[in-house]
């Protein structure tokens, strides 16, 4: 009898015992959301009881913040199902359909949010936590406004959250969001610097300062901002995502493999951490590395066009273009952008087949005619058909739009000889020289423009550094003999 009531005790002390640890876990899973640290609130989430509104609510943003877009609308969903009458899962649904591209969904939830929110009141008579939720809607329907085109409409909404608090950062970087959405960059910048006087090192203003350099073609300084959002929150996976695409086209692989492998772990439901880590591999050369990882990923969703896109990447440096067209078919046409068009123009290239691939360059440029890459590739496609005038100003318009790649400028003094151009020819190659001094081809073009005009000595200097690079080049080795008197 006695040994009966003692495990009725010890069953009732589990039970209460795991329903103490099952609270303790919503709390400290809500907190984690708070902080931003949604791959901590998920793991704290996943075990507690989804019998409440907040434990569905939640869990449901934590899925969502790491990739999960699917689960999480089922329990926001539920989360409306146990109160309809609070506003933080429509919000939250907003932000789901919003970051899906259904922006009108998004402004429906929004204003179901809306109708649950004390704007009837001034901030005096408000607590805290209701001013919080209040601007933490209206800067979220903001976010939606902006993501849709209608920036007016993000600025008025934000003016509102103003009225609540006008010392909270967010706020400023919604609105330095919607600025920068217009190409107001000088209005952009203050609203960012604001947020930070008001939240010294806050991560998404940092965030922000990075994306007005970014769109101002200033790379390292983009690089330096997106890096110190990174630094200044850990768990802010938007820093670690730019700052990966950044060291890509930087040509440093290494790091961006190592931001996006930050990325992915932070969004892990997501498959585009995954598919531009894939990406870095690629960019590194280790082709079949990318292969394995993007072929994880279409193992989970075979349609998905990032994936898709980046397998014909690999397929066009492994020369099997079958392949590669038959990836780029699954890719749906409003996937499509500029550097895919420059991509697939490649194809073209190889194959000899000029117009079609001049087609393809004609839509990148269409999609994005500020895009140096695009002309740098233009360029090339009209180098290998040896109409050197025509390339020669695709490389130019690279080169002003600012390109990364030195080969540009090597190339346009490649095109300057064939159109003898010396001097011009000379110019720009001494300009690659000062960007980047290793690259062989740039010595030995410039010599060969310094012989079109009798530079003689200049010729034979540069003729002997190209030897330093390329010992046994026989036709740098003869024209030493001839400039040199060797």
């Amino acid at each position: 009898m006695f040994t009966k009531y003692v495990l009725r005790a010890v069953m009732f002390f589990m039970i209460f015992a795991a329903a103490v640890n099952a609270q303790d876990n919503l709390e400290k899973g809500m907190d984690a959301i708070k902080k931003g640290d949604y791959l901590g609130a998920l793991n704290l989430l996943k075990g507690v009881s989804k019998d409440s509104y907040d434990a569905n609510l939640y869990y449901g943003i934590a899925l969502f913040q790491t990739g999960s877009v699917k689960d999480a609308e089922k329990f926001l969903k539920d989360a409306v199902k146990k109160d309809e009458e609070r506003p933080e899962a429509y919000s939250a649904l907003g932000e789901l359909y919003s970051s899906l591209k259904n922006y009108g969904e998004a402004s429906s939830q929004f204003e179901k949010s809306k109708k649950y929110l004390p704007l009837n009141k001034t901030k005096d008579d408000l607590d805290k936590a209701e001013i919080e939720t209040i601007i933490n809607v209206l800067s979220a329907e903001a976010d939606n406004f902006i993501a849709d085109g209608k920036v007016d409409k993000a600025i008025t909404s934000l003016t509102m959250a103003k009225t609540y608090d006008e010392k909270n950062p967010m706020i400023y970087v919604g609105l330095g969001d919607a600025y920068l959405a217009r190409g107001a960059f000088d209005p952009a910048k203050t609203n960012y610097d604001q947020s930070l006087k008001l939240k010294p090192n806050y991560a998404p203003a940092l965030f922000g300062l990075g994306k007005i350099s970014f769109k101002q073609k200033k790379y390292s300084a983009a690089l330096e901002n997106y890096i110190k959002s990174s630094e200044a929150d850990n768990n802010f996976a938007p820093a670690f995502f730019e700052k990966g695409l950044m060291f890509y086209l930087l040509d440093k692989f290494t790091d961006a493999i190592e931001a996006f492998e930050r990325y992915d772990a932070l969004v892990p439901g997501s498959p585009r951490g995954k598919t531009y880590l894939a990406k870095s591999y690629y960019g590194k050369g280790e082709y079949d590395r990318a292969l394995e990882i993007l072929n994880e990923v279409l193992a989970k969703d075979a349609e998905y066009s990032e994936a898709n896109k980046y397998t014909a990447y690999v397929m066009i440096e492994k020369k099997d273009y079958a392949k590669a067209d038959e990836y780029f078919a699954k890719v749906k046409p409003e996937d499509l952008n500029s550097e895919d068009y420059t991509k697939r123009a490649k194809i073209h290239v190889d194959k000899k087949e000029f117009s079609e691939a001049y087609a393809d360059l004609d839509k990148a440029v269409a999609l994005d005619p500020n895009d140096e890459n695009t002309y740098f590739e233009y360029g090339k496609a009209l180098f290998a058909e040896q109409k050197y005038g025509d390339a020669r100003i695709k490389f130019g318009k690279a080169i002003e739009l600012g390109i990364l790649n030195v080969a540009a400028y090597v190339y346009a003094g490649i095109c300057d000889f064939y159109l003898n151009e010396f001097d011009k020819g000379t110019e720009i190659l001494t300009k690659s020289m000062e960007l980047n001094p290793n690259i062989a081809s740039a010595y030995l073009w410039r010599a060969n423009n310094y012989a079109g005009v009798s530079k003689n000595a200049e010729a034979c200097a540069d003729y002997q550094k190209y030897l330093t690079f390329e010992p046994n080049d026989t036709f740098a080795q003869e024209q030493v003999k001839k400039f040199c008197g060797k």
